[in-house]
């Protein structure tokens, strides 16, 4: 069947016209899907840290220890999935009795407390028993449809790999499950004051909401991209008709009618023709204006969709840095220490050599713990802590437990290691001394370093236990001369 040139370039606008919308919605949805489940995934991680560094570890513990003893004793256990099933209710009442333990309540409120101010759906903890892939629920800080202790889950199948080093957690992955759709989940460990694993803080993101939203602007989207379509073919149609076929069909109708003149009479038929675009291309201007328009507006609320995200980014970007600074002294914590070595064991495997560690930890805290209480023993190790700062004020200083700070020796702190132990115990005896401090105040620390030997060490590990070795050798020398 033959088409004329209007119909065939009719036809073509309505091609591309349907192909660019279907891209364009196609596109947006993939750009804007992915950035939400980044910015999730990120701000997952960064809260599951957040309530690993700030919860009660040994709290924690002590919970935890009550009921995995419960749990290994079992005879027969039935895992979540199987809640409809005979003695599932015999199992999990096993552990009930816990939920009046006062560890339990305290830390059931900590847990709420941080889910309250917090923008998660959940916050609960777990311990995870790799050999079983499964993790058993320790305290839920959710106040409806509450998971008691000693319940459990199988692992999900993607965290298998971190089974067989759990120092970092699982890092957050998404779920859509029939019960609660799709959720964004991140496990990170909480530590005891001795920088034990004792559980892994968790928490769950629901992105329903987000997503549904989204789901909404796409259609939004896509019916205004079908109306704004419809109109530019409308005009196109149009364009073509007056601007194409009309023009030829009035020159073929002059052709024919030149054929039938006579030679020798005047030919005016094209001359007569009164054919002029200048109106239908301004149509079509004033169409593409309007269609530029549009344009702009959604281009515009996909920046402010972008600003929106970025803000959000920002907030996760806050969060991590939180997760990484010590809560009582405000220098970086353990979680930080642990990046920090990797940091070093990749410039040791460049050939960085110099570099050492320091250990320093404060003795006596329990005699000043028990003699004048907690507050007074915090105070001694945000004394120990400012010294310290002050003294190795060139290079980053971690709390790495209770009482334990470790320096990681660079640049004229490297080189001036010797003067600046010594001035660190001149220090010491001068607090010692200083009648004016408060007996807690007047605090007693031991400090061993270790620098890098090429010849001995491989690793930031290597120069650790090296100076840990001679930090406690300096606190045996310091118990021999008081006595």
């Amino acid at each position: 069947m033959k088409r004329s040139l209007g119909k065939k370039i009719i036809m073509l606008v309505i091609t591309v016209a349907v192909l660019l919308i279907v891209t364009c919605i196609c596109v947006s949805a993939l750009v804007v899907r992915r950035m939400m489940y980044n910015e999730y995934i990120i701000t997952a991680d960064s809260m599951a840290g957040t309530v690993a560094a700030i919860t009660d570890g040994d709290r924690l513990e002590r919970i935890t220890k009550k009921v995995m003893e419960i749990y290994r004793s079992a005879d027969n256990k039935m895992n979540n999935k199987q809640h409809d099933e005979p003695g599932f209710d015999a199992y999990a009442g096993q552990f009930l009795f816990l939920t009046d333990d006062p560890d339990y309540i305290a830390a059931r409120d900590e847990l709420r407390s941080i889910q309250d101010v917090s923008e998660v759906d959940c916050v609960y903890t777990l311990f995870v028993v790799p050999e079983e892939k499964t993790c058993v629920y320790i305290v839920d800080a959710a106040y409806e449809d509450i998971v008691t202790p000693g319940r459990f889950d199988l692992v999900e199948e993607s965290c298998y790999p971190y089974l067989n080093d759990l120092s970092q957690g699982f890092p957050a992955f998404i779920s859509d499950t029939r019960e609660y759709g799709w959720v964004v989940t991140s496990c990170a460990p909480v530590y005891n004051s001795s920088g034990e694993i004792v559980c892994f803080a968790t928490v769950d993101l629901s992105m329903n909401d987000i997503l549904t939203k989204i789901n909404e602007f796409l259609l939004i989207l896509g019916g205004i991209l079908l109306i704004l379509t419809g109109v530019i073919c409308v005009i196109a149609i149009l364009y073509v008709k007056r601007s194409i076929v009309k023009p030829i069909n009035m020159l073929s109708e002059a052709a024919v009618q030149y054929g039938h003149k006579e030679y020798n009479n005047n030919h005016n038929e094209f001359g007569a023709l009164q054919i002029s675009t200048g109106d239908e291309i301004e149509i079509l201007l004033n169409s593409m204006v309007q269609m530029e328009k549009d344009i702009d507006s959604y281009i515009d609320n996909l920046t402010k969709t972008r600003e929106q995200l970025s803000s959000a980014r920002q907030q996760a970007d806050d969060m991590h840095e939180l997760a990484h600074m010590d809560a009582m002294t405000g220098i970086r914590n353990k979680m930080a220490y642990d990046k920090e070595k990797k940091t070093l064991d990749s410039e040791i495997a460049k050939g960085l050599t110099d570099c050492g560690m320091a250990m320093i930890d404060l003795n006596f805290l329990k005699v000043i713990n028990d003699t004048y209480g907690h507050e007074c023993g915090d105070t001694a190790i945000k004394c120990l802590c400012g010294l310290t700062c002050l003294i190795f004020d060139h290079s980053p200083v971690f709390r790495i437990g209770g009482d334990e700070f470790a320096v990681i020796l660079r640049g004229s702190d490297y080189k001036n290691i010797e003067k600046l132990t010594a001035e660190f115990n001149k220090q010491m005896d001068k607090m010692a001394s200083d009648d004016s401090l408060q007996p807690w105040e007047r605090i007693s620390a031991s400090l061993g370093y270790a620098l890098f030997d090429k010849s001995t060490d491989s690793s930031a590990d290597d120069i650790f236990k090296r100076a840990d070795r001679n930090m406690y050798e300096r606190k045996k020398e310091m118990k021999a001369m008081r006595k």
